[in-house]
């Protein structure tokens, strides 16, 4: 986690392009892989981690969690993410008399499926394509947050 935090920095830093992907275990519908600004990612918890570590750690503007009613505009950070809207399956032990845990391991229940992880792939490189053909390169900046 703490690696990918770095180069998305490192990229939002000097300016260059970048697609990122979240976590692929424990998933097993690739029909439910989007992509979407970081800022929009939900159910996937690396790219939760990565974008809380780049606002804790780094100054990222805090995206407001979404009530009922009408959403407040949030300024996207301009980093195309690919992730699922699948939810994570849970972690069975059958070992364990606390089957009910919702604690997830990094392979998930599922382990991590080709078809899935290829998804993500082709995903990815369907994005940077489109970028490259359509001249649209979008360089992801940091949005600066007002001083209180």
């Amino acid at each position: 986690m703490y690696e990918k935090t770095a180069l998305i920095l490192a990229c939002v830093n000097h300016g260059v392009p970048i697609v990122t992907c979240g976590g692929a275990a424990g998933r097993s519908d690739p029909t439910k892989i989007v992509t979407g600004d970081l800022t929009e990612v939900q159910e996937d918890r690396l790219l939760f981690k990565c974008r809380k570590e780049l606002r804790q750690a780094h100054g990222f503007p805090k995206v407001p969690v979404p009530k009922k009613g009408p959403k407040p505009k949030v300024k996207k950070w301009r980093i195309p993410a690919v992730y699922s809207t699948e939810v994570q399956q849970l972690v069975r032990d059958s070992d364990s008399d606390e089957g009910t845990s919702s604690f997830r391991r990094c392979d998930g229940a599922l382990g991590t499926a080709c078809f899935v992880t290829g998804t993500y792939g082709f995903v990815a490189a369907s994005k940077v394509v489109e970028m490259i053909s359509t001249n649209n390169m979008v360089k992801p900046k940091k949005q600066r947050t007002k001083k209180q």
